[in-house]
């Protein structure tokens, strides 16, 4: 029985591999067949893997692009794209996995468009062919994951570098100033600080002003690590296409950007009523670095400056307001229609109002508003107002005809070419007359800012007062602006034996200055019995203004609450004004 049953099994054992052959065979041409596969892969692309030799961990993966073909559509895709096009040579580029994840969808379309043609160029069709079945044998899953979970506005740490396509638009308005802002993506990839905190960092590009340069500048981001799902609109930097606004949005910055382009061109006055920004240095490094510097937030109010090219010339050139700096090889003299929104939603320039340097919002930017009435707001003798008008409009119709570019025809109060064309004011009184107030008027009457330095300002060192009123006069010449230097005694001094040499340089210094400057200056003292002779033959007008009686002050601040007395119901009355200036003469 023993026999019997050995031969049953030899038997049985017998019959169950021979039935197993043809499946044997089978798997050995399936293993042909992917070998066979393998090859003509690598053709097109080769996997290699870099391990540590120290631990032998996997360092990194590239995929070595061998067709010629390929390489040129995977650089046509990620053109301008840093770190995702890691090098070796032009003929055989390699690129991370992520990157080649990244052009999937462009591969498919490339692939559907090019079946469609009368006449495809067939290799190229092979070649993606072989690279989307790799792309879909290695990160099938976890394509269908990332459009699983963007399906539903979400995404997971692991996931961000299928999030961020190349050349896309990326959204945010996580900056001080709280403002759309849209860049393009550059590059994207997973790194860690110093505590080992795991962080996304994406770097994106912008159209900027940097105060020398318009065109194209790059910023960086971090994405904080995070645990599970999170929705895409919560993190600070995302594709503009998940925006629930994204339409309106692009109008918004189309619209903003062609504003930004053109106020960049030259000096432009607008009007702003908002939050701006200024800088200052921590003082706790050499102010060459970013974080050396700190924004920091202001109120700006009425007319602002707008003047990147000034703004560099009077900051330092590593201030944080000028940053990200406009690239090298990416300078423009335009910005193209399509790139508007991309357009920096901030511009460089000066607040006249705090007498500050600054950031300020393009959207909040506005046309300036002009009183035209100004004048009625000022006690000032009968005809003054007129004067002084006539004279505003006989020098500013002089500047714009540019009479004294011919020789022939030249005017000039002085005989040396370029002196005598400006035009000087002076007002003379105690303070609380309206002086100031006169000052402003001339500027709302020619339409020009006003600006505004004291003593204080110009120093009184003689080095300090020439560089400073220079450059003041510069930037008045520059912005077609009014000079008023308030309480300007110590420059105007009479130069007797009483006097310092110090002193009298600056009263010199001052008066050479003025003799070339060209634009319109009003300066103001409570001393006139102690100006310099020279500097009272220079004057084209000069008024003084007496103490405020009692009706002056009435009709000062009836100007003032007239909507006030005039309103229905309205607490102040004129005979209370009446009261109050005899209260206050007395």
């Amino acid at each position: 029985m023993s026999n019997i049953s050995v031969n049953v099994q030899v038997e049985s054992t017998t019959l169950t591999t021979s039935s197993d052959i043809p499946q044997e065979k089978e798997k050995e041409k399936e293993k042909e067949k992917e070998k066979e596969k393998e090859k003509e892969k690598e053709k097109i692309l080769r996997v290699d893997e870099y391990y540590s030799s120290a631990k032998g961990l996997l360092n990194k993966i590239e995929i070595d692009i061998k067709s010629v073909k390929l390489a040129a559509v995977i650089r046509d895709i990620f053109d301008n794209v840093e770190t995702l096009m890691l090098g070796r040579s032009d003929e055989s580029p390699a690129i991370s996995p992520d990157a080649l994840f990244l052009a999937w969808d462009e591969l498919e379309e490339l692939e559907a468009k090019e079946k469609l043609k009368a006449s495809p160029d067939h290799q190229l069709l092979d070649d993606l062919s072989i690279t989307l079945a790799y792309l879909e044998k290695d990160h099938g899953t976890r394509r269908k994951q990332l459009q699983g979970l963007m399906s539903d506005g979400l995404i997971t740490f692991e996931l961000l570098c299928g999030l961020f396509k190349p050349h896309s638009a990326l959204y945010t308005n996580k900056n001080t100033l709280r403002e759309h802002q849209v860049l393009r993506f550059v590059s994207g990839t997973e790194d860690e600080d110093r505590y080992d905190q795991r962080f996304y960092k994406v770097c994106a590009c912008l159209i900027t002003h940097d105060g020398e340069n318009l065109g194209w500048a790059r910023a960086e981001f971090e994405l904080p690590f995070f645990e599970g799902n999170l929705p895409i609109t919560d993190l600070n930097l995302f594709p503009l296409d998940m925006h629930p606004d994204k339409e309106s949005i692009r109008q918004e910055l189309a619209d903003r950007g062609r504003f930004f382009n053109a106020l960049v061109k030259e000096p432009t006055c607008k009007w702003y009523g908002t939050t701006a920004l200024y800088s200052k240095e921590r003082g706790s490094g050499w102010g060459y670095k970013e974080e050396d510097w700190e924004e920091i937030k202001f109120l700006a109010s009425k007319r602002v400056m707008i003047d990147p090219l000034a703004w560099a010339i009077h900051n330092h050139s590593y201030d944080i307001l000028c940053r990200p700096q406009v690239l090298y090889n990416s300078r423009l003299q335009w910005v193209k229609d399509h790139d508007l929104i991309f357009c920096n939603h901030r511009v460089l320039g000066f607040s006249f109002e705090e007498k500050r340097w600054g950031a300020f919002a393009v959207s909040k930017l506005k046309e300036p508003r002009w009183n035209e009435a100004a004048f009625d707001k000022v006690i000032v003798p009968k005809g003054q107002p007129e004067l002084i008008k006539d004279l505003m409009c006989d020098h500013q119709m002089r500047s714009e005809t540019g009479d004294s570019e011919n020789p022939e025809d030249d005017d000039d109060d002085d005989i040396i070419k370029g002196k005598g064309k400006g035009l000087l004011g002076l007002l003379s009184g105690n303070p609380g007359v309206g002086k100031t107030l006169t000052a402003e008027a001339v500027a709302e009457v020619l339409h020009r800012p006003l600006y505004t330095v004291s003593a204080s300002d110009l120093g009184t060192c003689v080095g300090d007062v020439d560089e400073k009123l220079n450059q003041a006069l510069d930037i008045i010449c520059r912005w077609d602006s009014v000079l008023l230097i308030d309480e300007a005694d110590v420059f105007l001094y009479r130069r007797d034996n009483n006097v310092s040499l110090e002193r009298k340089a600056i009263v010199s210094i001052f008066l050479r200055r003025l003799e070339y400057f060209q634009g319109v200056a009003i300066l103001t003292t409570n001393r006139m019995e102690d100006i310099d002779d020279a500097f009272m033959s220079r004057l084209h007008f000069r008024f003084e203004y007496k103490d405020l009686d009692s009706p002056t002050m009435v009709g000062i601040w009836k100007n003032f609450l007239a909507k006030e007395i005039s309103r229905p119901g309205g607490h102040i009355k004129e005979a209370d004004l009446e009261q109050l200036a005899k209260e206050y003469m007395c």
